[in-house]
């Protein structure tokens, strides 16, 4: 799960995209969650997860250019069926009155697992319009995967809270030759400053798909079976030191 693809999903729309929008000359950013279930463009990844993300931003002219490390560690019972990842990415973001484009390349790797990494390329059209339209894209250069998202949602503010609703829905089509996926989703989030640079967020979300990608039932921390949809929540906290 890259940083182009939504690094910690209620930070993403909460915290990054604005602060991102606002970046002064240099910023540095730490973002951290724990999630019960990790799904990631239709498929779950992950059980009960821990996340980290941490990275600097420059501002060069009318764009910012990043670096980030963003980690993903499985806990809990059933950590033993997923991987642990580390991604590093490298990007831009070109700021247009109209619209942001992001562009980014990520190298995925899985310490201590048997998965191989790879170099995959994203990027993120993202509309200054109402509800937020973002068109995200990836094509991965190893395993020639590629894919495309379409997310977009209401946003409002509710006394000290900024709430939120996004809708997803994208396909994924594997370079394996393996059966091509269509997903779909919606999450529902919330996020407050608890101080001038810590924000906290928390949100739910609910996921299908028209494969079974999703864990259903563990045995010996082992997945067994596997349905088409799935639910999770989560909480974040997004720093800038």
């Amino acid at each position: 799960m890259t940083l182009a693809r939504t690094l910690l999903s209620a930070t993403a729309l909460m915290t990054s995209a604005p602060l991102t929008a606002e970046a002064s000359e240099k910023r540095v950013f730490i973002d951290l969650a724990a999630v019960s279930a990790l799904h990631d463009r239709g498929e779950q990844i992950g059980a009960e997860v821990l996340e980290l993300g941490a990275g600097v931003e420059v501002d060069v002219q009318d764009a910012s250019v990043y670096g980030a490390v963003y980690r993903l560690l499985p806990v809990g019972t059933n950590q033993a069926a997923f991987d642990d990842e580390a991604d590093y990415t490298l990007g831009v973001v070109w700021h247009r009155q109209a619209y942001s484009a992001d562009l980014s390349a990520n190298l995925l790797t899985y310490p201590g697992e048997a998965s191989e990494s790879s170099v995959e390329i994203a990027g993120a059209l993202s509309f200054h319009a109402p509800f937020a339209p973002t068109v995200i894209g990836f094509y991965d250069m190893d395993f020639e995967d590629w894919g495309l998202e379409l997310t977009g949602g209401p946003a409002w503010e509710a006394g000290e809270w900024t709430m939120y609703a996004l809708g997803r829905a994208g396909f994924v089509r594997p370079g394996d030759g393996s059966a091509h996926r269509s997903y779909a989703g919606i999450e529902l989030g919330a996020a407050r400053a608890v101080s001038e640079r810590v924000e906290f967020g928390l949100f739910a979300r609910a996921d299908m798909a028209d494969e079974d990608s999703f864990a259903d039932r563990f045995v010996a921390g082992e997945i067994e079976k596997f349905r088409n949809s799935g639910i999770s929540a989560g909480i974040s906290l997004a720093i800038s030191p």
